[in-house]
């Protein structure tokens, strides 16, 4: 299982670290969530769920894939030239290219 933070929608309501603080955290500088786990580990796949179920603007999204598939694994359609124009201007705002996703 991966869990990925759409950092854009986030609404910073800091939801999720409460429901699951070992694997979510928020950002000091603007309290943006993000996943602070390599992996999520078996026993914790519920809680995922649930603190994915109660982010207040759905930013969370869980991806049900086993280890040995690609990065989008289940998680649909490959983006849009607007989402992928989005994610190019991300990585040059955070060049260490960490965006949330585990």
């Amino acid at each position: 299982m991966r869990v990925v933070v759409d950092q854009d929608l986030c609404g910073t309501s800091g939801q999720c670290v409460l429901t699951l603080p070992s694997t979510f955290r928020q950002r000091e500088s603007d309290g943006v969530a993000e996943v602070c786990v390599a992996t999520v580990p078996q026993a914790l796949h519920a809680a995922v769920r649930l603190a994915a179920s109660q982010c207040p603007v759905a930013a969370i999204r869980v991806i049900e894939s086993d280890a040995g598939d690609d990065e989008r694994g289940s998680a649909g359609p490959p983006p849009t030239t607007l989402e992928a124009e989005r994610h190019a201007a991300r990585d040059q705002c955070h060049p260490g290219g960490y965006d949330g996703t585990v």
